[in-house]
């Protein structure tokens, strides 16, 4: 199978504006999605992180959103209804797997890791992908696929686990390359190094144990 991990800024994006404005990070899995004549709704799952306050307002704001047509709440757990452009096909048809949760980060910054059994399907997906937003391809590869990672129903993440998660996306430690090590975090979170990692890695396991697979 061939697999991409590909960024892009989604600033101008539904979901990237508002994360970028109100300075919130989230995971948003793809569940479904179904062409209509002037749209493709899209069903999607995933979990908010970030201040209480940059939360409320971010979920004030996307209610107001012409193209939210429905949206579930369970503390920072979401399932929501979207209405996407017509020219997202390239990203979301039968050719396409999306293999882990998309990140969508506080700058904006969208990572996605999608899959397909013709490698054409990726280079069209980049290609839509290109026209809209200025895009980093990490890598497209062919290799077999170990496991596809889907968010269970309303993680329990515990509030040291989320603020472990949320400082680890915030200095940027998932980006690529990486530009903060987990000592440095711990440092900036006021925890040992062993305490901040276990949160962190409790909150990975817990959400998308394969996400971070490079």
């Amino acid at each position: 199978m061939w697999v991409a991990k590909i960024s892009f800024d989604g600033k101008q994006a539904f979901l990237g504006s508002r994360t970028f404005k109100y300075k919130v990070n989230i995971f948003a899995f793809p569940l479904s999605f179904f062409y209509e004549k002037n749209h493709i709704l899209l069903h999607a799952t995933g979990i908010l992180l970030g201040e209480k306050k940059n939360k409320r307002a971010f979920i004030k704001d996307l209610k107001k959103a012409e193209r939210l047509v429905n949206l579930e709440l369970n503390q920072d757990f979401f399932i929501m209804t979207i209405k996407e452009p017509l020219i997202a096909k390239p990203i979301y048809n039968k050719e396409i797997i999306h293999l882990y949760p998309a990140l969508i980060d506080e700058t904006g910054l969208e990572t996605i890791n999608i899959a397909s059994f013709d490698k054409n399907q990726l280079n069209k997906a980049i290609s839509a992908l290109e026209k809209l937003y200025k895009t980093k391809i990490h890598f497209i590869q062919e290799k077999k696929v170990k496991n596809i990672s889907i968010m269970q129903e309303n993680p329990e993440l515990t509030e040291k686990q989320k603020q472990a998660m949320n400082l680890a996306i915030k200095q940027g430690y998932y980006n690529y390359p990486r530009k903060i090590s987990i000592e440095q975090l711990a440092k900036l979170s006021k925890l040992s190094f062993s305490t901040f990692h276990a949160h962190l890695r409790k909150a990975e396991q817990k959400l998308f144990p394969f996400f971070f697979e490079s």
